[in-house]
């Protein structure tokens, strides 16, 4: 178990990306606890009048006029070592007030998310989620902001802190997107600390790094698989040669922001399996589904498609290709539309079992599950309530 341990030790230690391990030795990573407002934890409200001079929200004494006239709020989350001005606010942001008549709330909790400290990070992130949680049930709760008009928009954890903010939520969102949420600490967790289809009356997922930061198991009312959801989008070795895996993880936020005004569009093919899709065992024709911005709420299941290798990313609608003799003869069942639950690919950068961990860092074994406790939660243990 030591020498297994140790050889993923090195391999994390020389990855090129990042590596959250790191974070269990430094000082500097700490977790944070305390009650809404909270310091780090801001909210800037965007609109095309705004954009360069955002509005710091306050969720205490939220002004009216501030959402007047009448428009949906868009509320987007970044993930680890992310701010107001990293993905998917970037990719997304600029692109819904050019295009869409919205408020855009951008959320800012990068004190509790810095580079190294992955794990304080994501031990941060339930109070992260009762402050997103404090603003929105404020909103309505003052009939601001009708329930409705509200859709999270999170990327990698901030994906993560949409499913986690639902725990904290007086009225059930209309609808939730992840984009790639992050799986590293989150693959063993239960439905109260991850997205899941009970977080809002519809959830979409894009899922493009499956087999490093994203997690592949199906999260959403439909989940969406570009380029199989693959470990390298097309495109990331040229693009990002030194960090391919980052590369695709970004993918997700940029083929939705491109989804909003796309005219040609991502469109996708449902599929029994992610696993049938990999051998070649998917129908060829019928319905498909645009993935994106512009989903239709009814559709549900797993889709795949492929894109292009830079902007524009839309390949548009697949071609029909009749392969029913042939999927015939598999006699595959409809309704096996789920990914294995015990399957769970991992990269040695993306997760560690926590056994070797214990043992390869000499570190009582008591301490270090107290500092990774949550983790362990079990499907109907809820988070602490917020101090709203």
């Amino acid at each position: 178990m030591k020498s297994t341990a140790w050889l993923s030790l090195l391999a994390l230690a020389w990855s090129v990306d990042a590596n959250p391990i790191l974070g269990l030795l430094n000082p500097e990573c700490k977790v944070v606890h305390g009650e809404c407002p909270h310091e780090n934890i801001t909210f800037w409200l965007y609109t095309n009048s705004t954009r360069d001079n955002p509005v710091l929200l306050n969720p205490l004494d939220l002004n009216p006029w501030d959402f007047q006239p009448a428009r949906p709020v868009k509320i987007l989350i970044h993930g680890y070592t992310g701010h107001r001005d990293f993905s998917p606010n970037s990719h997304i942001r600029p692109v819904l007030l050019d295009n869409e008549d919205v408020y855009v709330i951008s959320i800012d909790y990068k004190p509790l998310v810095p580079d190294p400290c992955y794990f304080s990070a994501v031990q941060n992130l339930p109070l992260v989620s009762q402050c997103l949680a404090q603003l929105i049930n404020n909103l309505v709760d003052r009939n601001i902001v009708p329930n409705e008009n509200i859709h999270i928009i999170g990327f990698s954890l901030g994906g993560q802190v949409a499913g986690q903010t639902a725990n904290y939520l007086k009225r059930k969102l209309k609808r939730i997107t992840g984009l790639d949420p992050a799986k590293p600490m989150f693959v063993l967790a239960g439905n109260t600390s991850r997205l899941d289809p009970g977080d809002a009356e519809f959830v979409d997922v894009i899922h493009t790094n499956v087999f490093g930061r994203g997690i592949l198991s199906p999260m959403g009312h439909v989940d969406f698989y570009p380029n199989v959801g693959s470990i390298l989008q097309p495109g990331c070795r040229e693009e990002s040669p030194d960090s391919p895996g980052s590369c695709s993880h970004d993918r997700a936020p940029q083929f939705y922001a491109e989804s909003i005004n796309s005219t040609t569009g991502f469109w996708g093919r449902q599929c029994t399996s992610w696993l049938a899709y990999i051998v070649n065992l998917c129908p060829t024709t019928g319905k498909q589904e645009l993935m994106g911005y512009h989903v239709s709420q009814e559709t549900k299941g797993s889709y795949f498609l492929e894109t292009g290798k830079s902007a524009p990313f839309a390949l548009g609608k697949q071609e029909d290709v009749d392969n029913s003799q042939t999927l015939a003869q598999f006699k595959l069942n409809p309704e096996l539309n789920e990914i294995p639950p015990d399957y769970e690919p991992q990269l040695l950068e993306a997760f560690l079992e926590l056994d070797a961990l214990k043992a390869v860092l000499n570190t009582d074994g008591s301490d270090l599950d107290k500092q990774l406790n949550w983790i362990g939660r079990e499907d109907d243990e809820p988070l602490a309530r917020a101090k709203l």
